[in-house]
């Protein structure tokens, strides 16, 4: 996912446990000491024993979640891509779960706060302040980046702090720092999953988290909104974002018309069709986005 570096949240210094050797910065830290062995235990937190490296139960959620994602894309049938879909939202599931069981890491940058002037003239910095790191999306939502160890941090910005902390207050911060997004493991290729607005709800509440896509709730809720359209012969939904990298929206939206419409008829339709979703608690509360494809009779096209 592209990403780019937004302003700091601005937070103001405070006391955070963590000693500045803990600052990354290559294979040793500015005293000289090798990274190599250190845990976290002189945090005298819930973390002792942390090595730093990603917890084990979230790395396997992660792959497992992309082995499924890739056999629902190469499926050779419907069938066989429906049931990879099925056991993928079990898989998202999991990665939610294991999330709330894992230790995540906060990175924090230090950056200028005051600046004065020595007697010679010179412009120093005369405080700083450390800030918690936002990030924005392409569509420019704003996104909270934590990652699942220090070498996976180190390698998205050598500078930060990592601040340990449970998954489910992560996604408590994220949401009264007004974060519709988090990024596990920005800029890993493997390990990097998006959590969704609803999947952020499910995890600082510690419960089990459903796609909107695997939501009887919700695909009711999307056929219904149609039930009043005579020109559409069906509505369903599937999952845009098979992988959770937040390369897509989380839904795809797929309309069968049953006749050729015009132009202006067809946005009609979908301008109906899309202020009745919004007006649809269920859909505005689970659906974390979505694209729509409306489906015309074969060799159908719309007149002008």
């Amino acid at each position: 996912m592209a990403i780019k570096r937004l302003p700091s949240t601005g937070d103001a210094p405070r006391a955070t446990g963590v000693p500045d050797s803990l600052v990354p910065g290559g294979p040793a830290d500015s005293a000289g000491f090798p990274w190599a062995g250190r845990t976290f235990d002189h945090h005298e937190t819930a973390f002792e024993g942390d090595t730093g490296e990603t917890p084990e139960r979230l790395r396997l959620a992660v792959l497992n979640l992309r082995a499924i994602a890739a056999e629902a894309a190469a499926a050779p049938s419907a069938e066989a891509h429906w049931d990879a879909v099925a056991r993928l939202a079990d898989a998202h599931a999991e990665v939610i779960a294991a999330l709330g069981e894992s230790r995540v890491l906060v990175p924090m940058v230090a950056e200028a706060g005051d600046i004065g002037l020595t007697p010679e003239g010179k412009t120093v910095e005369k405080t700083q302040e450390l800030s918690i790191v936002a990030v924005a999306a392409p569509d420019g939502r704003t996104v909270l980046p934590v990652f699942s160890s220090t070498a996976a941090m180190t390698a998205w910005n050598n500078t930060a702090r990592p601040i340990p902390v449970p998954g489910p207050q992560a996604a408590v911060a994220a949401a009264q720092e007004e974060h519709d997004l988090i990024v596990i493991d920005a800029g890993s290729a493997d390990l990097v999953y998006g959590v969704r607005r609803p999947a952020i709800a499910a995890l600082a509440l510690g419960e089990r988290y459903v796609p909107a896509w695997a939501d009887a709730e919700v695909v009711a809720a999307f056929e219904a909104s149609a039930a009043a359209e005579p020109d559409v012969a069906r509505v369903w939904i599937a999952p845009a974002d098979l992988a959770g990298t937040l390369a897509a929206p989380e839904v795809d939206v797929r309309i069968r018309i049953s006749r050729a419409l015009t132009r202006p008829e067809l946005e009609a339709l979908l301008g109906r069709l899309q202020g009745a979703w919004a007006g649809e608690t269920v859909i505005a509360d689970r659906v974390d986005s979505l694209r729509v494809f409306p489906m015309l009779p074969d060799n159908a096209r719309p007149a002008a």
